[in-house]
């Protein structure tokens, strides 16, 4: 089963179009969320410090169940509603992935962390999706949504990623080392008619961020 934790900030009408079948947490802002794309959340939970009135109301009305944390908590709301997940389950955060700098970097290190004790999680707007690898890994991505325009940059999150091998990019890699701090795994691109690519390591952390070419 997928679940999908909508948080607060900037997301767009792209967001709501990757939401299908499974469970969805409202975490305090991504009520409104919700409330503005027609999508019903199990439950919402945080601290409500960045939701609206209305939006509160709403899910009240709604019969949604909430959980409310206080303002001076230790996690951020987002990290309160991963809490509630099954470790077996399928994750997809739903967060803006531009905007508030400091927002991005915690759900990027909170999903990197959580996926390299095992966990099965993904960052999404609709626009820009982001997966890990941990280790000894590998992931498949669908890019058919953005076709030709389709941008793909692996982005290490650990001092060196070695054992890096990448299937339908235009500038390939074969059990290349990556290194922080270095740029040679930026902006790359399927190769012509791609549908998907692969990415497989066999030590580090690593980001495979795939968006439309700007």
């Amino acid at each position: 089963m997928r679940y999908y934790v909508i948080t607060g900030g900037p997301l767009t009408a792209e967001a709501s179009k990757i939401i299908e079948n499974g469970e969805v947490i409202a975490a305090d802002g991504g009520i409104d969320f919700c409330v503005r794309y027609g999508i019903k959340p199990a439950f919402a939970v945080g601290d409500f410090d960045s939701v609206s009135s209305e939006g509160l109301e709403a899910i009240k009305k709604a019969g949604i169940p909430i959980k409310t944390y206080p303002v001076e908590k230790d996690m951020t709301d987002t990290e309160l509603a991963l809490s509630f997940i099954p470790e077996e389950a399928d994750i997809t955060v739903v967060c803006p992935l531009t905007g508030r700098l400091d927002h991005i970097i915690a759900n990027l290190q909170i999903c990197a962390s959580l996926h390299e004790n095992g966990r099965n999680i993904i960052l999404d707007d609709g626009v820009t999706q982001v997966n890990f690898l941990a280790g000894k890994d590998s992931v498949t991505v669908d890019v058919s949504r953005w076709g030709a325009d389709t941008s793909v940059s692996l982005v290490p999150m650990s001092k060196r990623i070695t054992g890096v091998t990448t299937g339908n990019l235009y500038y390939p890699l074969s059990d290349a080392a990556i290194e922080f701090g270095k740029s040679l795994s930026f902006s790359n691109k399927p190769v012509e008619n791609a549908s998907n690519i692969s990415v497989s390591t066999a030590e580090g952390l690593l980001a495979v961020i795939t968006s439309k070419a700007v």
